[in-house]
């Protein structure tokens, strides 16, 4: 990141996800037993509250965390976000589902229902559990502000942001005044990982909740219809006798399963 220009005080909004650890979601054969997971920060939405936290360092300001529960609600896991230097949280409950254009006009809606000021609004690429990579345009166009998606280096100059964002086949530099949106990746920076004392502290920073049902959350619907885990299954076969035989069958059950021709 880097910041030019006079000192400006920035209010910074970052979009925070409590999203399932794909890491511990039991399986039970190819179904995912969700409700058994725990939930942590999006990974890469810990990337967009350092990133927030550096600027507000630099500029002053203040740093919002608006998060949309879809899933299980954890406030110790809310806290290590706030942890990390954000100010305050506004915590919308009782949405169900994975739509992530229900889940931007959610935030959008608190943005405008609670007044909350910004300059600019950070947001992970995806999420780490569903990765859809939809809400931070989905969310531009609910504001009616520009957008920059994928960033991995961020610069701010008075009121102009350029994002240098990141494609398969090298950069593309893009800018725009603020307000605005950024979806940032994680090469953009290297989160902060906050003390216990400072997560327990956290605990009293303001928490806000918002019923779903004071919200007009009318989106585009989405359906998910069925997500099953992968199943590998094994041929259990057992080759005996000579080393030659043997390998000549191992080599003929390859080339009926199609793994060589």
């Amino acid at each position: 990141m880097l910041l030019k220009g006079p000192r400006v005080a920035l209010e910074i909004v970052v979009c925070v996800k409590l999203a399932y650890d794909e890491t511990q979601i039991p399986i039970e054969g190819d179904k995912l037993l969700l409700e058994r997971a725990p939930v942590k920060v999006s990974d890469i939405d810990k990337n967009a509250i350092e990133e927030a936290v550096r600027i507000k360092e630099k500029f002053g300001g203040s740093v919002t965390i608006v998060s949309v529960v879809t899933g299980p609600y954890d406030e110790t896991i809310l806290n290590e976000a706030l942890a990390m230097g954000a100010d305050r949280a506004f915590i919308v409950e009782g949405i169900s589902g994975t739509n992530p254009a229900r889940t931007a006009k959610a935030i959008a809606e608190v943005i405008r229902k609670m007044g909350i000021k910004y300059d600019l609004i950070l947001c992970g690429e995806g999420s780490s559990d569903q990765y859809s990579c939809a809400v931070a345009p989905m969310l531009a166009e609910y504001l009616s502000i520009p957008v920059i998606t994928f960033v991995g280096k961020l610069e701010i100059e008075r009121n102009i942001i350029r994002g240098e964002r990141l494609l398969e086949t090298g950069y593309e530099l893009v800018e725009t005044e603020l307000p605005a949106i950024v979806s940032v990746t994680s090469e953009v920076n290297e989160p902060r990982i906050p003390s216990v004392l400072q997560i327990m502290k956290a605990g009293k920073k303001e928490k806000i909740s918002v019923k779903s049902s004071d919200l007009n959350l009318e989106a585009p619907k989405v359906d998910l219809v069925e997500v099953k885990a992968y199943v590998r299954e094994r041929l259990r076969k057992k080759i005996e006798g000579g080393i030659e035989p043997a390998l000549r069958e191992v080599i003929s059950v390859l080339k009926e399963k199609g793994v060589i021709s």
